[in-house]
Order: structure tokens, then C-alpha cells, then sequence
């Protein structure tokens, strides 16, 4: 696997240096390129400032948006290359740059209210505690794992497909509501070398001693940070998307080939993974694509899809797979499934999706409840997935959470206002 700077003409040069991961199945060696410092260098300062105005014209919406403004245009207005952003009351705000040059920072803005917010010129860039992270775990089969201060996501790689294993599907993560990343320590033993070898010598001794040792680290167990209780083998998992055969049969892409992270916190994590080629219908070497964001405060990635090699238009889904007859939402392009999770009293996974106002409701295929909607051979789809755990309590069954995915496409039916002088 390799590590480098993304050159891609799908995503815009950052002014500030960011972190790339080029994971190939076909790559054996490791090289590292990582700058620490802004590629300007020291920043070049003016006094000025810019005023936001931020705007919330829709009628429900979650709690807290990312409000996004062009680096490029801000910064010549500023008349420098740093910048901080603070509220009306003066107190400053997490905030990034990101790969395709936008300043972004978090707002609380009621619907049908406004707020208003400062970016001022600043002689360094602030640093601040991330939220919004992940990284490539080599050490355990090449997952993909990436949280913000909610939940907790993995895609599978390239050395799990190897194995022959069948993860189709996104994993995920239930997590205790916590700004602090947990990922880290919760893969830390399970991939610890140390602690393998210890339990092989506990299995010498006496089998019993040795699983009672695992559960005491195990992330499959709650210790009070989060755990992995959901299943996904040969399926969707928590919402990928694919295309729909003739027959109303499903296109598994099975794990990816190699990923591009883009942005790694504080306030978004954004990946791109690639997958190897496949047939789809008639075309023979069909290449899927998708680009991943995940927000500080969001249950939900928002996601995009496309395709290289179509040679027609598709029909595409995405869903979950059914598990005991699981309570379910479907309608007005959004999907909430309660998944039971596995192990005694684990809670639920409110599964969620919300697709383009353009998509329909499509039949249980493969034992999986699916939305549907079509895209061109040049087209994409933009789609976001997720979930919520009912034991943190914000949404404690489906109506809730159902509510939330509503309030979600309201928010993308009605995005924020925003100006700025």
C-alpha cells in the first residue's frame, strides 16, 4: 500500500497540504509522504475580517449543519492564507480547510432562523481536537475505519477479498456519544500481537481461560466505549448501494481495491474507494466508484456513486438486509430498518437512508429491504446512509429515527442560506 497526494481532476487542490492513502491489492510496499506544514508556509496576515450570514429555511432539520464557504474567495477577501472563525458572541469555532477548497465550521441554526458568524485573518492556523477521522488498518486485513463523535463505520479491503472472505456490505460501529475518537483503542488489542500471543498460551493451559481473556477486549463487547454487533457477510450491510440486474438479482461489489482519503478531521472525513473491475449486464469491466463524507454531528454519510464503463443506464439500490422480521419505515425516499444486532441485549441498529426525491420503492430482493432509482452511463448518485444505536437514547425506536431521516431530506430540500460581506 502506498501513501501520497491525490491528484485527481474530481477533487480540487487544497491550498494547505492534506493526507492521501493509496491502498492497492497489488502494492506490497510501504511509502509514507505526510507534510505537517501549510504549503504556503507563514501566513501572509491583513486585519480584515468576513461577516457570515447563515439562514435555515427549512421547516425541520437536525441540529447542527456544516456551513461551507470557497477558501479561494474568502481568503482574497481576508488578504491572508490563515484564518479562524468565530460566532456574534466572539467565541472561536472548530473549522477546516478541506481537499476541495472549502472553509467549513459547524453551526446551530433553527429552522427558519438565521445566525451570524466571522472569519478573520489569523497569522497561524488554529489546530484543534478531531472529531471527524479515520484510518486504514493494514494490521487487520486492510479495513477501513473512519467515526465522528456518534457513530463509527468500516468498509472491508482488499486482504479480506483475499481470504475469500464474503463482507460485501459497510460495518459499523455503535459508539457512546463522545467528541474523543474511540476506534483506535477499540482496534488497539484486537490487533495487538502481544495480546494474541498471550491468549495462545492461555488456549495451553486451558481453553476456557483464554475466551474469558479475549472478552475482556474484545470489541464485540461493550466496554464502555462502543462495539461491533452488527453482522454483514454477503450482504448490503449498513446501505451500500448497487446496481439491479435483470431478474431483480443484486451486483455485489465485494470489498475495495483501493481508497483515497481526502479529508481526515477535524470537523469531516472524506474517502474515495475504488473497486476493481466487474461485469454489469453487457458490459464486461464496469469500475464502481464512490466518494464518502462523514460530518462532525451527522448520523449519516453522504455519499456518491458512479461508474466507469456503462455502457447504458442502470437501475441502482441500496438497503439492508432483514433479520427477524425487523420493524421498518419506507417511504417519501427514506428507508429505516431496525436491525436487532447480535448477542444478548445489544440494542438495536436503526439503520437509515435517504435517497433523491426521484426514487422509489423497490420489492424485497435477496432478503433485503431496497430503494431504488436509475443513473446514466455519465451520471451519479448521491445518496446518504447510517444509522443511530437506540441505547444512547436520542432516538429510542424507529418513529424517532424515522423523524430524523425526515428531517435530513428536509434539510437537503431546503439547504442554508448563505451570504457573506
Amino acid at each position: 500500500m502506498t501513501l501520497r497526494y491525490v491528484g485527481s481532476d474530481l477533487f480540487l487542490r487544497s491550498t494547505y497540504s492534506y493526507l492521501c492513502i493509496i491502498i492497492s491489492a497489488r502494492m506490497k510496499k510501504t511509502h509514507l509522504l505526510i507534510a505537517l506544514a501549510p504549503l504556503m508556509g507563514a501566513c501572509a496576515v491583513n486585519t480584515g475580517q468576513v461577516e457570515v450570514t447563515v439562514e435555515n429555511p427549512a421547516t425541520a432539520s437536525p441540529e447542527t449543519a456544516i456551513v461551507e464557504l470557497p477558501a479561494s474567495d474568502i481568503l482574497g477577501r481576508l488578504g491572508s492564507d490563515c484564518f479562524v472563525v468565530t460566532d456574534s458572541e466572539g467565541r472561536e469555532l472548530c473549522s477546516q480547510l478541506t481537499h476541495d477548497s472549502l472553509i467549513i465550521f459547524e453551526a446551530a441554526v433553527a429552522p427558519g432562523a438565521k445566525a451570524t458568524y466571522y472569519v478573520a485573518a489569523s497569522d497561524t492556523m488554529p489546530t484543534y481536537a478531531p472529531v471527524a477521522v479515520g484510518r486504514l488498518y493494514p494490521e487487520r486485513a486492510d479495513d477501513l475505519a473512519w467515526e465522528n463523535d456518534l457513530v463509527g463505520f468500516r468498509a472491508y479491503g482488499p486482504a479480506t477479498q483475499a481470504k475469500g472472505e464474503r463482507a460485501f456490505g459497510y460495518d459499523i460501529f455503535m459508539k457512546h456519544y463522545s467528541a474523543e475518537p474511540v476506534l483506535e483503542r477499540l482496534y488497539e488489542p484486537e490487533t495487538s500481537p502481544a495480546v494474541w500471543a498471550k491468549v495462545d498460551s492461555l488456549r495451553a493451559i486451558d481453553p476456557v481461560l483464554a475466551e474469558d481473556f479475549i472478552k475482556t477486549f474484545s470489541y464485540h463487547i461493550d466496554h464502555g466505549l462502543g462495539m461491533d454487533c452488527y453482522a454483514v457477510g454477503p450482504t448490503l450491510g449498513a446501505g451500500v448501494a448497487v446496481p439491479l440486474l435483470e431478474g431483480d438479482s443484486l451486483s455485489y461489489s465485494w470489498c475495495y481495491d483501493k481508497a483515497e482519503v481526502l479529508d481526515n478531521g477535524p470537523l469531516r472525513y472524506t474517502v474515495q474507494l475504488d473497486f476493481a473491475p466487474r461485469a454489469v449486464e453487457g458490459d464486461s469491466a464496469v469500475v464502481e466508484h464512490r466518494r464518502i463524507s462523514l460530518d462532525k454531528g451527522a448520523q449519516l454519510n453522504r455519499t456518491l456513486v458512479w461508474y466507469d464503463g456503462l455502457g447504458s443506464d442502470i437501475d441502482i439500490v441500496a438497503g439492508f438486509p432483514l433479520r427477524d422480521n425487523p420493524a421498518f419505515v419506507q417511504g417519501d425516499n427514506i428507508l429505516a430498518v431496525a436491525d436487532p444486532t447480535q448477542g444478548d441485549d445489544n440494542g438495536k441498529a436503526l439503520l437509515g437512508i435517504v435517497f433523491p426525491a426521484e426514487a422509489e420503492m423497490a420489492p424485497v430482493i435477496d432478503n433485503h429491504r431496497l430503494v431504488k432509482t436509475s443513473i446514466s452511463p455519465d451520471g451519479a448518485l448521491a445518496y446518504e446512509w447510517g444509522f443511530a444505536w437506540d441505547r444512547e437514547g436520542k432516538y429510542p425506536d424507529i418513529q424517532a429515527w424515522a423523524a430524523y431521516l425526515r428531517s435530513v431530506d428536509n434539510a437537503r430540500k431546503n439547504p442554508l442560506k448563505i451570504s457573506y460581506k
